[in-house]
C-alpha cells in the first residue's frame, strides 16, 4: 500500500488487489451496520433523495456500541435532549453515511480509467467525503478493538505488530481471537496511515489555492 499523491489533478494511492478486497469487504460491512443492506448485492436501502425526514415516534439509541459511536447522543447530560435530536436526525446521518460508503466501495471495486491496476484514485472535491467514510470505518474497528484514545490505538499497534504474540490486557482480549487482533490493528493501522496521506495532499492544496498569486 502506498499513500496518496497528486497525479494528474487527482489524489492517487496503491492499493493491491489483496488490499482492496479487505478496505471494500470492511466498506461493505459497516454500510450493512448502518442499515444500507450489502453494497456487493446491489440491493442496498436507497439513501433518499436529499430531502429531510421528519420521524414522528421516538428512536432508541443504536443496540451495537459501534453504531452507536457512529450515531452518539447529542448530549450526554440529558437524555431528553439526546432522545429528540436523535429522532430528527438519525435517519438523515445514517443515509449520509451510507450514501459516502456506497461511493467510497464503488471507487475501490471499480478500476479506474487510464490508471494502473493498483491505482485507487479520488477527485478532489471527494476527498473529504472519502476521509470522512475512512474514518467511520476505523470508528467500528476501534470499537470492536475497545480503543477509546490514541494513546491506546498507538499502544496496541505498537505492541501487537512489534512484538505479534505480546499479551495486551484489555477488554477486547476477552472477546477477540489473538490473529484477529492483529488482523484488525494491522487494518486499523493501514486504514489510518491512508487517511493521513489523503488529508494531508487536501490540505496542501487548500493552503495552496489560498496563497496570491497561486493558480
Amino acid at each position: 500500500m502506498r499513500g496518496f499523491k497528486r497525479r494528474r489533478g487527482m489524489y492517487a494511492a496503491r492499493l493491491d488487489v489483496d488490499e482492496r478486497e479487505v478496505v471494500a469487504a470492511l466498506v461493505a460491512d459497516v454500510a450493512e451496520l448502518l442499515g444500507g443492506g450489502r453494497l456487493e448485492s446491489r440491493d442496498a436501502v436507497p439513501v433518499g433523495d436529499g430531502n429531510p425526514r421528519m420521524r414522528i415516534d421516538a428512536l432508541p439509541p443504536p443496540s451495537d456500541p459501534a453504531v452507536r459511536r457512529l450515531l452518539p447522543d447529542a448530549s450526554r447530560d440529558d437524555p431528553e435532549i439526546a432522545a429528540e435530536f436523535r429522532r430528527l436526525t438519525e435517519d438523515d446521518l445514517r443515509a449520509g453515511k451510507i450514501a459516502r460508503l456506497a461511493r467510497l466501495w464503488e471507487a475501490l471495486t471499480t478500476p479506474a480509467e487510464g490508471w494502473r491496476a493498483d491505482s485507487f484514485v479520488v477527485a478532489p472535491d471527494e476527498a473529504r467525503d472519502v476521509a470522512a467514510a475512512i474514518t467511520d470505518l476505523r470508528l467500528v474497528l476501534a470499537e470492536r478493538l475497545g480503543v477509546r484514545t490514541d494513546e491506546q490505538a498507538e499502544r496496541l499497534y505498537d505492541t501487537l505488530l512489534d512484538s505479534p504474540q505480546a499479551e495486551v490486557a484489555d477488554e477486547a482480549a476477552e472477546t477477540l481471537d489473538p490473529a484477529a487482533r492483529r488482523y484488525l490493528v494491522a487494518v486499523y493501522g493501514a486504514l489510518s496511515w491512508l487517511q493521513e496521506s489523503l488529508v494531508e495532499v487536501l490540505l496542501h492544496d487548500l493552503r495552496a489555492a489560498g496563497r496570491p498569486g497561486e493558480p
